[in-house]
């Protein structure tokens, strides 16, 4: 390993510093159950009364998630006696071993590269929707645990595939398991599922790696597939509302605009730079700007209550329009400049499967039908950070915008528990 320059250190020690700052406030978060948080526990002890049963899965009430956030909570029921701040920080300890497993891949993916792969990994602490989802009892971490884990699970078995044969078709059963539990956790994971058989490319005639690969998609469905018979569908009956509608594209857009403010943050060298290219995003915003006030009527509005005590009346009721175009925006240029790396880099089966799991992940997003929320985002956040571990390059502006990433993060959390 090459030795860290200052700022690679920098970085190192401030996703650090930013781990175990959100650990201690965390910690320091004695307050009672809010937000989300009672609905999630009470759906704990629906699992205590009836076990895991038909009668459990078709109660679960005012919950989208799956069960796999009351397993996790009843089984550690025992240490945490369902009181905060030890329900919170049971997420908050999930994330360090995401960070951890993140390593572990990273590692794997640049064995021949003599960099930090912790680098890398800490740079989920710049993400500002992680801060909010690993700093409360919500039902986001714990699915991300189960997929990056069962990521890592697949890289050995696929490692193994010739080498240890026996210990490879485990580990592809056990990765499997994994995901089969993540899609419990949230519905979104199954898209890893179609994204995996990128990872059968230039390999027509290595049975042994489409029996691995195989396994690992069949196994993640026999988990989930009885939970969604018994259900009808993708998420607890008295949650159907939430899927009924069909397509809302807003949501989508919005949840690709996130995807590339991620991107923004933590390696804006994803992005594809050419002379006439911001020349081009704003002629696209110009163009888009009439169309959707006129047309699509799409509006979202951030900081709105901050902004009405800066701008007159006349400004704000303009201002939702004037900022979904950018967002549009954003969100073309992201899926153009992921088309132009899927293309520069198709013959990597590993890399284009986490793009496309990434990108399905974010797509997921137009299936919202009742509400958009960055929390959706945020599960798609270890991918991301796979996926964009090649492009992290230490300098002044990555210090500057790892420091703005997590200062908008804490602000996030922050806010639910002094302002609700």
């Amino acid at each position: 390993m090459l030795r860290p320059n200052a700022q690679e250190k920098l970085l190192l020690a401030s996703g650090i510093a930013g781990y175990l700052f959100l650990l201690v406030i965390t910690t320091l978060h004695w307050q009672a159950p809010l937000f989300d948080e009672p609905i999630f526990i009470a759906n704990v002890h629906l699992l205590e009364q009836y076990g895991l049963s038909r009668t459990f899965l078709l109660n679960i009430d005012k919950q989208a998630p799956g069960p796999l956030y009351q397993f996790i909570h009843y089984a550690l029921e025992p240490v945490t006696h369902l009181q905060t701040p030890e329900i919170r920080l049971v997420n908050t300890v999930l994330l360090v071993i995401i960070i951890m497993l993140l390593a572990a891949i990273i590692r794997r993916m640049q064995r021949r590269i003599k960099k930090s792969v912790w680098l890398p990994a800490l740079h989920i602490m710049a993400v500002p929707m992680v801060w909010q989802v690993a700093g409360m009892a919500l039902t986001e971490i714990p699915p991300m645990f189960f997929a990056t884990l069962s990521i890592w699970l697949l890289q050995l078995a696929l490692d193994y595939t010739y080498k240890h044969r026996a210990p490879a078709l485990f580990l592809a059963l056990l990765a499997g398991l994994c995901l089969g539990l993540a899609i419990l956790g949230s519905w979104s994971f199954i898209v890893i599922v179609p994204a995996a058989l990128l990872l059968l490319l230039q390999s027509a005639g290595e049975w042994k790696r489409w029996i691995n690969v195989s396994i690992y998609m069949g196994v993640a469905l026999l988990c989930c597939i009885p939970v969604f018979l018994i259900w009808g569908g993708l998420i607890p009956p008295k949650q159907a509302v939430l899927s009924t509608g069909g397509i809302v594209p807003w949501h989508g857009i919005l949840a690709f605009a996130y995807g590339a403010l991620i991107v923004l943050i933590i390696a804006p060298g994803w992005f594809i730079y050419r002379r006439l290219t911001l020349l081009v995003l704003i002629l696209l915003y110009i163009v888009l700007l009439p169309v959707n006030y006129y047309w699509l009527h799409f509006g979202y509005a951030p900081l709105n209550e901050a902004m009405k005590k800066i701008f007159p009346a006349a400004v704000m009721q303009v201002y939702p329009y004037l900022i979904s175009p950018l967002l549009i925006t954003l969100a073309l240029y992201f899926l153009y400049c992921s088309f132009l790396q899927w293309m520069e880099r198709r013959t990597e089966p590993f890399f284009l499967f986490i793009l496309l799991a990434a990108l399905l992940m974010l797509a997921t997003s137009f299936k919202a039908t009742l509400l958009f929320s960055s929390r959706y985002v945020a599960q798609a956040t270890p991918l991301f950070i796979i996926l964009l571990t090649p492009y992290i390059h230490a300098s002044k502006q990555q210090c500057i915008r790892f420091a703005a990433g997590m200062i908008l993060g804490l602000l996030s959390l922050e806010m639910y528990f002094l302002f609700r």
